[in-house]
């Protein structure tokens, strides 16, 4: 199957600061912004592969996702899409209940001690190295665990670009 990725992304975050007339006056504003068109292909500042899908991880359960063999996706085709090298992962807490999140990159399914990241209700994370990205090797660090330990399912949305190859089985 030929495919052709286009990937175009955008963030933007912004705050003020203003000191309490009581302290003397100071303001600070600052933004912070992120835009990034990629290339389809495999070398640098490429990509050519994308998975995305809303899964729900039952509450005290572990989720895994093996990067060389990620199953049907909401773009619509029933096949599988194999990743070589992971370029960007982004990652939305659909879940609104209080005290729900999951933990994203624990070691193991028996270990949920260190993690890459503590997701919260309504929260996001995202990492992106379009340059070099992290090369995948099956069996050595292909799959990624995320633990729910909270009371209650939790929905997340998630997208994987990278360079890989899509199958039709």
């Amino acid at each position: 199957m030929a495919t052709t990725l286009t990937v175009s992304g955008s963030a933007r975050t912004t705050y003020s600061l203003s000191d309490a007339p009581a302290l003397g006056s100071a303001a600070e504003s600052v933004e912070l912004r992120v835009t990034r068109t990629v290339d389809n292909g495999t070398g640098s500042g490429q990509a050519n592969a994308a998975w995305r899908n809303r899964v729900t991880i039952a509450a005290g359960q572990v989720y895994s996702f093996d990067l060389t063999d990620l199953g049907a996706t909401v773009f619509g085709f029933g096949g599988s899409v194999s990743l070589t090298k992971l370029k960007e992962l982004f990652v939305v807490c659909n879940t609104t209940q209080s005290g729900a999140h999951v933990l994203w990159g624990v070691i193991g399914p028996a270990d949920t001690s260190a993690y890459a990241a503590r997701i919260g209700r309504g929260g996001e994370y995202r990492w992106a190295d379009y340059q070099d990205g992290i090369t995948v090797t099956n069996n050595t660090n292909d799959v990624i665990y995320v633990a729910n330990p909270s009371a209650m399912a939790v929905e997340l949305d998630i997208l994987l670009v990278g360079v890989g190859t899509y199958s039709d089985t």
